[in-house]
């Protein structure tokens, strides 16, 4: 897949995604009487807008999602413009009625959550999707495509283009059934016979026991990249749409649960502290995995849309600012010590949040440079 598609696809994803979880916090705050000033997709500069119902709508000419502004999310900082501008404090108390920072607790609360709850329902969605088509099953023979150095398939003499045909005398019809064969046979000797050219020759191949860090990082037990020789379906794994709902809620709870552990474990091996966990991916490794899905079935895409939805669901929902749970934070401390915080040490908190936010991004865009 040539970069400038990868490029495109990744962007048209991210836009979706954050779009989704924008739209979740604009319907929310709406129904709940909150002043909504822009509901943007893409970020500015602005292309064209229109207002409507008090609501200016704008296309903006970087696609990386939208964003919705609202009245009062910087507390009174407008309240204090609208004064500064002359106006009397009963027409600033009567503007900043629909301001977010004027609802009750709750209502905050809600409309911090739609654009996690957005993202979490767009998940269970495309999954139900997914577990409702046909499921794609590579069959044949397996053909090499990549021979990882220092690997058993190295020591081996397997190469590239070279076609797997069986192990131990046995011919599988699924793919993957000969994968899961030779996986479960660490340490033990594999005899595989493979076709080279017109040749016919045999290579014995002794799999290696992988811990589950050195699968999550990419080794193999023989260590090699395959493709099948022909393709095959098997039916739909959800028996109706009910079912494929149920089975697409229970994979994202799943998924969701486990997301948590797994990103400590990720930025403990990124700052040295966990060697053996898997690195974590950033953005450039999050586009190069959806370049090459491009070439995978529908089924694959849909996966791939449903993890980062629930990725991006759990990141935002985490107490960390300026992410929509470092918000709710901000706004349960108010509520326990019932008084809002001062807007400058509110500002000084998200800024420090930013800050060690894109240093994480830097660091993971580093390592996804070198993986790549």
């Amino acid at each position: 897949m040539d970069l400038l598609t990868t490029i495109v696809a990744f962007i048209a994803l991210l836009a979706i995604l954050v779009l989704v979880h924008e739209l979740g916090h604009f319907i929310v705050a709406k129904r709940a009487g909150i002043t909504v000033q822009e509901f943007g997709f893409g970020f500015p500069p602005r292309i064209t807008s229109v207002v409507w119902r008090g609501t200016r709508y704008s296309i903006n000419w970087i696609p990386l999602g939208g964003f919705v502004k609202m009245l009062g999310v910087d507390g009174d900082a407008e309240a204090d413009k609208m004064r500064q501008q002359g106006l009397s404090e009963t027409a600033v108390e009567r503007a900043m009625e629909g301001a977010f920072n004027r609802k009750p607790i709750w209502v905050r609360l809600a409309v911090l959550l739609a654009g996690v709850a957005m993202n979490l329902l767009l998940a269970v969605a495309v999954f139900a999707v997914a577990l409702s088509l046909p499921v794609p099953e590579e069959r044949g023979p397996l053909r090499v495509t990549e021979v990882q150095a220092d690997s058993p398939a190295e020591a081996a003499d397997l190469r590239i283009d070279d076609l797997i045909v069986s192990a131990d005398g046995r011919t599988f019809v699924a793919s993957r059934d000969l994968i899961r064969y030779v996986r479960s046979r660490a340490g033990e000797p594999v005899a595989l016979s493979i076709e080279r050219g017109e040749e016919t020759i045999a290579l014995s191949v002794v799999p290696r026991d992988l811990t589950p860090e050195q699968v999550a990082a990419g080794l193999g037990a023989v260590g090699f990249s395959w493709r099948a020789t022909a393709m095959g379906e098997l039916p739909p794994v959800a028996a109706n749409p009910w079912d494929a709902i149920v089975k697409g809620a229970t994979e994202t709870g799943t998924i969701a649960w486990q997301i948590p552990g797994a990103l400590v474990d990720a930025v403990g091996g990124l700052l040295g502290l966990n060697p053996d966990a898997p690195p974590p991916v950033g953005p450039i490794g999050i586009a190069e995995e959806t370049g090459r899905l491009l070439q995978e079935p529908l089924v694959r895409q849909l996966a791939w849309i449903g993890l980062l939805s629930i990725n991006l669901a759990v990141l935002n929902v985490l107490p960390f600012p300026p992410l929509d749970g470092g918000r709710i934070a901000v706004v349960l401390v108010e509520a326990i010590r019932r008084r809002r915080m001062r807007p400058e040490r509110e500002a000084l908190i998200y800024l420090t949040g930013v800050a060690v936010l894109i240093t994480l991004v830097i660091l993971i865009s580093i390592r996804d440079v070198q993986n790549l």
